[in-house]
């Protein structure tokens, strides 16, 4: 797989960004928090914006980064966001964990549950007795 090297004058364009960092090793963007969660709150605010309109929107220069970078980016973004909670992005200095599941949750799983094995017993009732007949 090759490698993405940004030259000094993109790099110095990147920078100019206020949501971005700084640029490890000339390939690697380091976001501010603030425009992850930002890009979040586009992606489920917008649906209807591109990933590279958002990221356009933040003040970055698309034109320098590869097409699917934003989209890439967003997605993992919204996923970890998904998954741990806004504690993934902020506070950086303290840890985060999975979401933990509340017992209204678990109550309202339980309660399908339920709800379908009986709709499944009655359906096969019905059908054991229909060919009986």
């Amino acid at each position: 797989m090759k490698v993405r090297i940004y030259t000094d004058e993109e790099i110095a364009k990147l920078k100019q960004c206020t949501f971005v960092r700084n640029i490890k090793y000339k390939r690697e963007i380091v976001y501010d928090p603030l425009f992850k969660l930002w890009c979040i709150m586009m992606r489920l605010d917008f649906p209807e914006l591109s990933a590279q309109e958002i990221f356009s929107r933040g003040g970055l220069d698309v034109n320098i980064l590869h097409p699917n970078l934003p989209r890439r980016r967003i997605k993992t973004w919204l996923e970890n966001y998904k998954k741990f909670g806004l504690k993934y992005f902020l506070p950086e200095t303290e840890s985060y964990q999975a979401k933990t599941i509340t017992k209204d949750e678990i109550a309202i799983k339980d309660s399908f549950r339920e709800q379908l094995s009986k709709y499944v017993i009655r359906e096969l009732k019905e059908l054991e007795n229909a060919k009986l007949l």
